[in-house]
């Protein structure tokens, strides 16, 4: 047993071990998603990703990217690329506690209905400057916002005109506040643990995007399913700004050409098309399942009862007015395409 444990201890400090110089033309970088493998957002975008930033370098740089949480996770991913044992990483702001107060914009209900756009339109927002005092320490590659949430129910809520008396995991402070106005009861709950409780009606249901629905197999626990906007996540590629800064000038440059705008339109689109593996099949049992969109009436239902979440966020953050009204315009500009 001790053999193993010492065995398991070599084997992830090698992985883990900081950057390096792959050969005498080359250096080496460590990319962590901490997703599970195979990760579609790898094989689809961060491969293809670092070949380019490759070729861009003309073989000066080599980008390893690798899945799994075996050396790293959500939680300390910050952490293990501020302090280069990885060199960029795959972060959800939220997860960085008090850090990204004015990124946690992207939580607030109502405010996104797709992920492309919206991710393109924040991206640009934090071009504007808007959110530099939250990246003094990093450099953000790209933000991709995650589709927006809906409620998947165990079974038909007493009515769509609220939530009330359904106990609903929710991921967010926002989220929680929402629901609560809504009239539910919002629980906090890993999420290796929303299946179980759903089964075992612990839950009556939970907040979330179809992103996740598909993969964590929800749909089996959940039959009917409102299609809504209460808040969105973010997925962020990112670098330690020292460590950024201090690249070789073609390899910084190789990076950032092929980084901000494009990289967070492939990520959104591979977001979209998640979202989309997902909803399909349950779209296509009528008889297990039923999807629902608010009426006009509900919907303005709805949004006025989680309008005092927005004047509180607002009302909190010097300055948050503005930035919704600011990323709101942005996101208007971007559907026109401009």
């Amino acid at each position: 047993m001790a053999g193993r444990r010492s065995l398991l201890g070599l084997i992830v400090a090698l992985l883990s071990m900081p950057l390096v110089r792959a050969s005498a033309d080359e250096m080496s970088m460590i990319f962590v998603t901490a997703e599970p493998a195979p990760s579609p957002d790898t094989v689809q975008v961060f491969k293809p990703w670092a070949q380019r930033v490759a070729a861009a370098a003309h073989g000066a740089v080599h980008i390893d990217v690798r899945d799994g949480t075996a050396i790293v996770n959500p939680i300390n991913m910050y952490d293990r690329v501020q302090s280069d044992v990885f060199q960029i990483g795959l972060l959800i702001p939220s997860l960085v506690g008090g850090k990204f107060p004015l990124t946690d914009m992207v939580g607030l209900p109502f405010l996104t209905d797709d992920s492309v756009n919206a991710s393109i339109a924040f991206w640009r927002l934090y071009k504007t400057g808007a959110l530099d005092a939250e990246y003094r320490d990093i450099v953000p590659l790209a933000m991709a916002l995650f589709p927006p949430q809906g409620v998947h129910l165990v079974k038909p809520p007493a009515s769509l005109d609220d939530l009330r008396g359904l106990r609903l995991r929710v991921v967010s402070k926002t989220g929680s506040e929402s629901i609560a106005r809504l009239g539910g009861t919002p629980l906090v709950l890993d999420p290796g643990d929303q299946y179980a409780s759903l089964q075992r009606g612990m839950l009556d249901g939970i907040v979330s995007s179809w992103m996740q629905m598909g993969p964590l197999h929800l749909t089996e626990v959940t039959h009917y399913h409102i299609d809504t906007s209460l808040g969105t996540g973010m997925f962020m590629v990112f670098m330690a700004r020292q460590k950024h800064d201090a690249l070789p000038p073609a390899i910084r440059q190789a990076i950032d050409d092929n980084s901000g705008e494009p990289l967070t339109r492939a990520m959104a689109a591979t977001f979209e098309q998640r979202s989309v593996r997902s909803r399909a099949p349950v779209a296509a049992a009528p008889d297990k399942h039923t999807i629902v969109q608010l009426t006009p009436a509900q919907n303005a239902k709805w949004r006025a009862a989680v309008a005092p979440v927005l004047a509180a966020w607002t009302a909190s953050h010097p300055g948050g007015a503005k930035l919704v009204a600011r990323y709101r315009a942005i996101l208007a500009a971007v559907k026109a395409g401009k």
